[in-house]
C-alpha cells in the first residue's frame, strides 16, 4: 500500500510537475539563454519574502483547525474513486501518515503547487496585474477540479472554497516570489483530509 502511493506520487511528479517544467527549462533555455537556476527562481523555487511564510503558516494552521472541528462529510471521501477512499480504516497507525504525506505534500502539494502557481501564475504576474494574473490562475486552477463533482457531486459547495484558497494563494505566490507558502497552505489541507479520514473510518 506504502510503495504503490509512493509510485503514484513519483508519477505525478513527473509527469504534471516535472514534464512541465523541462520544457518550460528547454524554451527559457532557447529562447532566452536562462540557466536552471534563473527558471527556478522565475518558477517561484526559493524561499521568496519571510513574511508571506508567516502568513501561509497561519492560513494553514485556520485551515487544519477548521478540518479537525468541523471535519467534512465521510461518506464522499470513502467512496469508490475518491483518492481519499485508500485511507479507509488505516486510523492512525502506519502507513496512514505515510501515505498521507506522500498525497499531501507531493503528489498534490507540490505537484499542483508548481504548474500552477509556480509556472502558470508566475508566467501571469509578469505579463498582468496582481489582480488579473491572480484571477487567471485560480481560474485554470479551479477547472481540473471540477472533475471532482464525477465522483462526489454533492461535494459541490466545496468548488467556491477551492477558488477562494487559489486565490489567496495565487497571492501569496506572486507577492513573495516563492511557490513555498502556497505549497505549505495545500499540503497540510490535504493531509489533514487524508487523516481525517483515517482517524475516522478506524474499527
Amino acid at each position: 500500500m506504502l510503495a504503490n502511493a509512493a509510485i503514484s506520487a513519483l508519477v505525478n511528479l513527473l509527469v504534471v510537475a516535472g514534464l512541465p517544467f523541462s520544457l518550460y527549462l528547454v524554451y527559457q533555455k532557447w529562447r532566452h539563454e536562462r540557466g536552471f537556476g534563473e527558471c527556478a527562481q522565475r518558477a517561484g523555487l526559493q524561499f521568496g519574502k519571510g513574511r508571506y511564510l508567516v502568513y501561509s503558516l497561519a492560513f494553514a494552521f485556520v485551515v487544519v483547525a477548521v478540518i479537525v472541528i468541523w471535519p467534512p462529510p465521510l461518506e464522499p471521501f470513502v467512496r469508490s474513486g475518491s483518492p481519499q477512499q485508500v485511507f479507509r480504516g488505516l486510523g492512525l497507525r502506519s502507513p496512514a501518515l505515510p501515505m498521507a504525506l506522500l498525497y499531501g505534500v507531493v503528489k498534490t502539494g507540490f505537484t499542483e503547487e508548481l504548474l500552477f502557481r509556480g509556472l502558470i501564475a508566475g508566467s501571469f504576474s509578469r505579463r498582468f496585474s496582481l489582480l488579473w494574473a491572480n484571477l487567471g490562475q485560480a481560474l485554470i486552477f479551479l477547472l481540473p477540479h471540477t472533475l471532482v463533482l464525477r465522483v462526489i457531486p454533492e461535494m459541490w459547495c466545496i468548488l467556491p472554497i477551492i477558488f477562494a484558497s487559489a486565490l489567496f494563494q495565487g497571492w501569496v505566490r506572486i507577492k513573495s516570489s516563492s511557490i513555498v507558502g502556497a505549497w505549505l497552505i495545500h499540503a497540510s489541507a490535504n493531509v489533514a483530509i487524508c487523516l481525517s479520514v483515517a482517524l475516522r473510518t478506524a474499527s
